[in-house]
């Protein structure tokens, strides 16, 4: 049986900085130096929030997501970021992020939960669908730099 481990939404820059293991698994090109300030202006400016799961004073797994509205999937909650520390990965902590994130995005009323993945992140792919996300577009990218 999985362990359900209570979700906490981040808030002060402590728990922003607890975050960082986690985001620099999944965002290998972040600057550490500017991880706090780069989060907290997202946080103000985009309405990103960050439910994390703590195990023993450190946050182990978390996602990030949006409020936001498109013309192409409607009044949504789209998650940026999900990622879980290597050492507690196949506890469900996804799982329950997910669930965690759904459950915002019904009481706010809206439309669906939105993500995207790397066409090559097999293991996150497998997660998502077994949550019920469907594929349903393709993501492309034009870098500028």
């Amino acid at each position: 049986m999985e362990t359900v481990y209570e979700i906490k939404k981040i808030e002060t820059e402590l728990e922003i900085e607890q975050c960082w293991d986690v985001a620099f698994l999944l965002r290998p090109h972040l600057d550490k130096n500017k991880w706090n300030a780069t989060i907290a202006e997202m946080m103000q400016n985009e309405k990103y929030s960050i439910a994390g799961i703590i195990d023993n004073n450190k946050v182990v797994a978390f996602a990030g997501y949006r409020k936001m509205t498109s013309l192409h999937s409607g009044n949504i909650i789209y998650i940026d970021d999900l990622c879980t520390l290597e050492l507690y990965r196949g506890k469900g902590f996804a799982t329950q992020l997910l669930d965690h994130v759904k459950e915002i995005a019904l009481l706010l009323h809206k439309d669906a939960v939105v993500l995207d993945t790397a066409f090559t992140n097999n293991t996150a792919q497998k997660v998502y669908l077994k949550n019920g996300f469907e594929l349903v577009a393709v993501h492309l990218t034009k870098r500028l730099k």
